[in-house]
């Protein structure tokens, strides 16, 4: 991963993504932020935006809190 200090190098947005075209890129601000930039895919994009999203959680979690469980020759039955 490739480190860009602004505080010591002025890069454009467009110099930014071009170098996170071929590598993650850490940031950081002249305030000391740090921030990563990488290619996204169409998975890892879904994957964050699914974190962010407060009803899919919580639907997860009710899940999770169920013990119903069926067993194979009952799903086998239901697909037929």
């Amino acid at each position: 991963m490739k480190t860009i200090d602004l505080s010591k190098t002025q890069l454009s947005v467009d110099e930014l993504l071009d170098s996170a075209r071929h590598e993650s890129v850490m940031v950081q601000a002249a305030d000391g932020t740090s921030f990563v930039l990488s290619m996204a895919d169409e998975f890892a994009t879904e994957v964050e935006l699914l974190r962010r999203n407060h009803t899919f959680l919580t639907l997860l979690e009710a899940y999770t809190q169920t013990q119903k469980t069926i067993s194979l020759e009952e799903v086998e039955k239901r697909l037929r």
